[in-house]
């Protein structure tokens, strides 16, 4: 326990290190929800407290994310004087980069004897409503006690706005269980969603309970985390050993302490103090801290277990983490212990690790195992922009639960070929010692090309490890390669070559058929697709012929399987309503298993639907899809069918003080006729000044004929309906708690906005007679969606004192004469103006300059248009130099502002004649000067 206050004494202390100064500044809210492909603001408060006046301006190490409202360049305040600056941004993935982020401001003086405080800066909170979203059909997995694996379906779904590119990792994964899966780049459009089955197997010998909890990740190409999910993995014995080591059930907002009270199954309870945050010191110095620990008070685990605890310090020139560490190196790092870090530039750092392997900081009940190794390393990193990316790694492991060390060398490098390609290329070297065995060594290689332009994107990775090589990927050989081509903006094409073998070598064999055949396996798809967008609609359709493998290590045998397959994805999105269909069906013409006998049709179904409050997820798989399903069949019944289903809700109450998440799932598999039943809840009641009380709750129900297993594996048939082999046993969990926030975004007193739309057919921007209402009009604010009625009514309820602007989805060619904003002071209404529009599509085009620099992505570049009468219409620039604006028909003259970040026009303006029935597209040419270079003439 001594622990613990010492960790909280270090974290207390640093509070009261920040700087006196006479300027001082911050942002009205500390932390902010924000929602993919959505704005969101904030408030910067500048106050002059000596007496004198002050001129500001902004370091440009704290500008570096550009919003849709910044600072200006410069700030005069008078004495005494303080003042607010509005700031807005964009949640796209040039802005937000991980669930938590800060965004920094950083003020000088231009007088050098005024003293001005270091940094201020706010948090964002980035909800899962919008982008990638990966769950598993229930929040936890049992593991047989007689087969010792299970299959997990993880479900990854993109509802965000632009494509997502991403692999799945798996860490904090424990000595003795397998996951085995597939691991490949996906890229998900828009809408699109797909299920990716991982096996997990648990090798251990014992039959003791254990439970495991394993961390999901989906990580794009240059390492940013999009999406994270917690999965408990549980064997079905009653022992509860590790049944308190998880994390929570909802996640809490940043820098937040909690304590709780958990009861579980058959008494065992504990207390649970959780915290997590993030601030910064002076000169740019930051820390981070993590806390969980466990007083657990049954027997024979009584007694305190700190985990997941670390407390991590940043500056410019180098940083320590001491506690936990879990990172992928080309090794599973997880274990305690130090990394420290020397910075040797702004993208460049080298890194020392020193971890013993065991996930446990503290265990005073001794019940369970310390000693399983230490692990040694040293990176060394150089990550400016992901086509520069080098890393080098030199490792040293000791595993003394397998009884081998390892020693690995290996590295990656990206090298840009154009601006719109790059190069990368893997490698690796490793030697295995084996207990009573000769050393082994092994290599790996791999090349990777990556191409993104605006029509066309090409993605090939090419890899291969020897059977004895000590990285992740032992024994595999691994071809992804994906086409993809835009035909105009609604269509798609696409096409795909992937091909994986497992084969990896000195994996002990416990006698496990499943655990042989998952270790030596392999596939091969070769997909053709076609994608369209109609209105709300999508429809993605992708034939594909679909091979496997795998080889017994029992009875020396190898299975293989061919299909033909089908796989149609159809999403529809109205307002905040999101229906999603996945049809897979398939005809199988060879299986060697003959677990059912070819041909055979199979068929996955995948269905979702979302909304503000309401959800619900249904699963179906009939008949066999992957190979492995056949060691799960028995030889009299050999038909595979898995069903899965439930509904979620999620919503607020008590003027949004309380918020309700509830959830039920259902799951039944044909092949051993088993069901599973969950209910799971969390409530959050917000109290004053950052408080809050949590309340959780989890329980399920499973029945399965245990004897199946039994009876099939001595050739005894039974009876499926006979109650006396029906076993059954359930999960109970409880878990109530109080929590302190420190951070300001308590909910203000609640303000009304009703939001009246009319036709403004004359577009002077006011509702004359004979205006009619616009009813059926899709409206945005805040992330939050709604529909006018045949009034062109909308109501909305918000924070009082807070900004929020307005946007609709445009359908039936409208669009909004101006773009509204209100701070919600008192209940309002609101006159929004509509107008007929036709769509106009503009290109920035760069022309090279003999002097210029090469320019960055014009991102954020606003356009505007304005009308004879003088009406102003804007939009911004996106990633590939592309703008749309719809405009109401008359002559327009089109400017860009884009002097502030560099980019010179060519042309000043440029007038477009919008008519109705016409789409107009333009060509606005630019050039980049990032620095200014005067040529003087010396005579």
């Amino acid at each position: 326990m001594r622990i613990v206050f010492f960790i909280l004494a270090i974290m207390c202390s640093l509070f009261t290190t920040a700087q006196q100064a006479v300027i001082r500044y911050g942002f009205r809210y500390d932390t902010v929800s924000i929602h993919s492909g959505a704005t969101f603001s904030n408030s910067l408060w500048v106050e002059n407290s000596s007496t004198e006046a002050v001129m500001l301006f902004q370091l440009h190490s704290s500008a570096a994310v550009r919003g849709l409202l910044n600072l200006p360049d410069s700030i005069a305040l008078r004495a005494g004087e303080k003042r607010w600056f509005p700031l807005k941004y964009f949640a796209d993935r040039r802005t937000v980069h991980s669930n938590f982020q800060q965004f920094p401001v950083m003020l000088a003086a231009v007088q050098k004897d005024i003293a001005v405080q270091n940094k201020a800066f706010f948090t964002t909170y980035l909800q899962q409503i919008q982008g990638l979203v990966v769950d598993t059909d229930e929040p936890e997995i049992y593991l047989s006690q007689i087969s010792r694996q299970t299959s997990v379906f993880i479900r990854c779904y993109n509802n965000g706005l632009i494509p997502a590119s991403f692999h799945l990792e798996l860490s904090n994964i424990p000595e003795g269980l397998e996951f085995t899966g597939d691991a490949n780049e996906l890229t998900l459009a828009p809408g699109q969603q797909q299920t990716i089955v991982f096996t997990a197997t648990n090798k251990q010998r014992s039959r003791t309970a254990a439970d495991f909890l394993v961390i999901i990740r989906a990580v794009d190409k240059t390492g940013n985390q999009l999406a994270v999910k917690t999965l408990r993995m549980m064997s079905m014995s009653s022992d509860k050993r590790l049944g308190l080591n998880q994390a929570s059930f909802s996640q809490s907002p940043p820098n937040t302490i909690g304590l709780r009270y958990m009861l579980v199954n058959q008494g065992l309870s504990a207390y649970q103090l959780q915290g997590n945050g993030s601030f910064f010191l002076a000169d740019s110095q930051q820390i981070r801290y993590r806390l969980n620990a466990d007083y657990l008070n049954s027997q024979p685990q009584k007694g305190i277990n700190l985990y997941d605890t670390y407390i991590d310090y940043q500056s410019r020139k180098w940083g320590l983490r001491a506690g936990t560490i879990y990172e992928l190196l080309d090794f599973n790092l997880n274990g305690r212990g130090i990394k420290a870090s020397l910075k040797t530039g702004a993208h460049r750092s080298l890194s020392v690790y020193g971890i013993e392997n065991n996930y446990l900081l503290y265990n005073s009940s001794h019940y369970i195992r310390q000693d399983r190794g230490t692990t040694f390393a040293i990176t060394y990193q150089d990550q400016p922009v992901p086509e520069k990316n080098k890393t080098l790694i030199l490792l040293r492991n000791t595993n003394t639960w397998s009884h081998t060390n390892t020693s690995l060398l290996s590295g990656n490098i990206n090298i840009p070929v154009s601006k719109k390609s790059y190069l990368g290329a893997d490698a690796g070297y490793s030697l295995l010692e084996i207990q009573n065995a000769d050393p082994r060594r092994g290599f790996a290689a791999g090349l990777k090309f990556v191409h993104n332009s605006h029509r066309f994107r090409a993605y090939s990775y090419n890899y291969y490890s020897t059977p004895y090589y000590g990285g992740l990927r032992r024994g595999q050989l691994q071809l992804d390669n994906n086409l993809s081509f835009d035909l105009g903006r609604h269509h798609t094409f696409s096409a795909a070559v992937r091909l994986l073998n497992n084969n990896p070598r000195q994996l002990g064999y416990f006698g496990n058929e499943y655990l042989s055949a998952v270790n030596r396996h392999g596939n091969s798809t070769y997909e053709i697709g076609y994608g369209t967008r109609l209105g709300n609609w999508n429809l993605a359709l992708r034939p594909y012929y679909f091979a496997q493998y795998i080889r017994l290590q029992a009875g020396n045998e190898n299975w293989k399987s061919a299909s033909v397959r089908g796989k149609m994805n159809l999403g529809y999105t109205y307002a905040a309503h999101t229906v999603f269909l996945e049809a897979d069906n398939g005809y199988t013409f060879q299986n060697t298993s003959h677990r059912p006998q070819a041909p055979f049709l199979s068929s996955r179904i995948n269905a979702s639907y979302k909304s503000q409050v309401l959800g619900f997820s249904a699963f179906a798989q009939f008949n066999s899809y992957y190979l492995t399903d056949a060691l799960a069949l028995d030889l009299e019944r050999p038909k595979y069918t898995f069903l899965s289903l439930g509904p979620t809700a999620a919503f607020t109450i008590f003027q949004r003080r309380a918020s309700v998440n509830a959830g039920a799932n259902y799951n039944y598999s044909g092949y051993n006729h088993g069901s599973n039943y969950t209910v799971n809840g969390n409530l959050r009641w917000r109290l004053k000044n950052n408080w809050a009380v949590t309340a959780d709750m989890l329980y399920g129900i499973n029945v399965q004929p245990m004897a199946y297993t039994v009876a099939r594996g001595a050739g005894i048939s039974y009876e499926p309906g006979d109650p006396s082999l029906l076993y059954r046993y359930s999960s109970r969990q409880l878990r109530f708690g109080i929590e302190k926030g420190f951070h300001n975004n308590d909910p203000q007193q609640e303000r009304k906005l009703e939001l009246f739309f009319y036709a403004d057919l004359n577009a002077n921007g006011r509702c004359d007679a004979g205006e009619p209402a616009a009813s059926g009009i899709q409206v945005r604010i805040d992330g939050t969606m709604a529909i006018t009625n045949r009034k062109g009514l909308v109501k909305f309820t918000g924070e009082k004192n807070k900004r929020y602007s307005v946007s609709i989805l445009n359908n039936k060619n409208w669009s909004l004469l101006y773009n509204p904003e209100i701070v919600l002071r008192k209940n309002s209404r609101l006159e929004v103006a509509l107008v007929k529009t036709e769509l106009l599509t503009g290109k920035l085009v760069y022309v090279a300059d003999k002097y210029a620099d090469a320019p960055p992505p014009p991102t954020g570049i606003r356009v505007k248009a304005i009308s004879k009468n003088g009406t102003v219409f804007t939009t911004l620039i996106n990633e590939q130099g592309l703008f749309h604006l719809y405009l109401p028909e008359d002559q327009y003259i089109l400017s860009v502002d884009a002097g502030a970040l560099g980019f010179t026009m060519l042309q000043e303006n440029e007038t477009v004649q919008i008519l109705q029935q016409h789409q107009e597209t333009v060509e606005l040419k630019y050039t980049y000067r990032g620095r200014k270079v005067e040529i003087t003439r010396f005579n």
